[in-house]
């Protein structure tokens, strides 16, 4: 079937954009968070606010109903093959009710965000759970980005640009990505972006980046099973193309599975769960590319997209949204660019190191008094080559809060080793530890020399402070039958196949591994 032109075109690529909003969860999650807020108001005895702000509540209630209604509407229209134009109709009005709910949430004017809670002291739920808040609100900016685009498009606007690759991935993934990929992995899957060469590229770039996103959120589907994942993306100028590669390490994939993905027919009739994929390959044409997929089943996928690139061609200025500018989006209370830049000057004076050497027991008993239905806590650790904790802080998940390392430790959530004890399905603690999350974070958290920082010295530090911390836990109170999940493994242990093919392993096997100077 042609779908080039024509109601087809239309059609199709109303069910593109439809399949890859993903706003539902985000809006409820608005929903819940503004009951609470509302709740923490009446408690506090703020009623008052509580007033204007049970109203808005009313009004962004009012809003999901008629989006639910026409997500039915269009979603049976659908599924029972109904003639193009009332799909096509259907779409549409519920397009724009997602338009119209976006508008309403992203009004700085609507909710009163920032002034009502002012009035709730710092312990109060709403307060605590902001940085869960500002994740849906960046998805659904996103959103709104997208559909104010494909209006446009749709009204006959010229939408293309040219647009820098490593610049418009790193704006997309910090204010749009990561706050996808924490909440719908539970905070247990990365988003990391390594390599991004800078490279001029020209077409629709609102298509682009959803295409990006198709690509990321495969990857956190692939991991779904899975108690620690990263995705890795990187960009790398090779000749006159670029080549953009998007990593994971999750269940992978057979090579008929492959084949199917990359010359399945393209039915658009009634099919929604392919629909991803499709506009993927689709994009990739458009943009004059190659696609490529390589896995291996229990292993990971990587899929390589290479494009050509504009040699000395400037990108055109790109208009910034209003929700992008909201207080909600930026990293930290300064409004600094990146959360967690670390620099070398002053640094130690700041680290909270806290609990005297009770490190292990200390988390053990944030597990304990976990108020969450599966209980739980945080932690972020730094031990030196001295074999000194220089950097220790922690809290226990509570009900309804969902916590990240980024609330955790702002200053320095991406550049020490971070981890989680929760219970697995027999009810049992286990240890979660991840890598870093920013390796020139690492270093300078670190004050490694720039002359020594390579790729070899970064995987020989992590190795061996991940045995220290081990070591250092069972030494202070946490059993060493403790089983533990490690992030990147495969990276950090690539000379130990057992640790890799045994997770979850004991703790006092981690720390019965040899240090690079031992």
């Amino acid at each position: 079937m042609d779908y080039a032109e024509g109601l087809k075109k239309e059609v199709a690529e109303t069910k593109f954009l439809i399949h890859d909003l993903r706003v539902q969860w985000f809006f409820n999650e608005v929903i819940h968070y503004h009951v609470s807020l509302n709740t923490d108001l009446e408690v506090h005895g703020v009623e008052q606010a509580q007033i204007l702000h049970g109203a808005d509540l009313d009004e962004l209630k009012a809003k999901a109903r008629e989006v639910r209604k026409h997500l039915r509407e269009y979603s049976n229209a659908v599924t029972n093959f109904s003639p193009d134009r009332t799909v096509l109709a259907s779409g549409k009005s519920y397009i724009q009710a997602i338009f119209d709910m976006c508008t309403l949430i992203l009004n700085p004017m609507w909710g009163r965000i920032d002034r009502v809670l002012s009035f709730l002291p710092s312990e109060s739920r709403s307060v605590r759970s902001r940085s869960h808040y500002r994740n849906c609100i960046r998805w659904i900016c996103g959103v709104y980005r997208r559909l104010d685009h494909f209006l446009a498009e749709q009204g006959g606007q010229d939408t293309h640009e040219q647009f820098d690759l490593a610049d418009d991935l790193l704006d997309y993934a910090h204010h749009t990505l990561i706050g996808y990929v924490v909440e719908r992995s539970a905070a247990r899957v990365e988003l990391r972006l390594d390599r991004l060469d800078h490279a001029v590229l020209g077409g629709r770039r609102h298509r682009f980046r959803r295409m990006f996103f198709n690509l990321i959120m495969n990857a956190v589907d692939a991991m779904r099973s899975r108690k620690v994942g990263v995705v890795h993306a990187s960009a790398v100028v090779e000749g006159d193309e670029v080549s953009l590669r998007v990593s994971d390490n999750g269940a992978g994939m057979s090579p008929e599975k492959i084949e199917q993905l990359l010359a399945d027919k393209e039915t658009l009739d009634g099919e929604l769960h392919s629909l991803g994929f499709v506009f993927v390959r689709q994009t990739v044409a458009e943009f004059g590319g190659t696609l490529e997929i390589t896995s291996e089943e229990g292993h990971g996928t990587t899929v390589t997209i290479r494009l050509p690139h504009l040699r000395d061609a400037v990108p055109t200025p790109r208009m910034r949204y209003d929700c992008e500018k909201l207080d909600l989006l930026k990293e930290d209370d300064r409004g600094e660019p990146e959360i967690g830049r670390v620099t070398t000057t002053g640094a130690r004076a700041l680290l909270p190191v806290t609990e005297g050497a009770a490190w292990g027991e200390t988390i053990l008993e944030d597990y304990r008094i976990s108020g969450a239905e599966h209980p739980g806590c945080i932690f972020a650790i730094g031990v030196t080559e001295g074999d000194e904790v220089d950097y220790f802080t922690h809290k226990p998940y509570e009900r309804l809060w969902n916590l990240t390392h980024e609330d955790l430790a702002p200053m320095f959530f991406r550049a020490t080793v971070r981890g989680r004890l929760e219970e697995d399905e027999e009810r049992h603690p286990v240890l979660i530890v991840k890598a870093p999350h920013s390796v020139r974070d690492y270093f300078e958290f670190k004050e490694v020399p720039e002359e020594e920082r390579s790729a070899e010295t970064y995987v020989r530090m992590v190795h061996d402070e991940y045995v220290r911390i081990a070591r250092k836990l069972i030494a202070s109170g946490m059993d060493g039958r403790t089983g533990v999940y490690v992030t990147e493994i495969e990276k950090f242990f690539a000379d130990r196949p057992e640790l890799i093919e045994t997770e979850p392993f004991r703790l006092e096997r981690l720390a019965d591994q040899k240090l690079s100077t031992e």
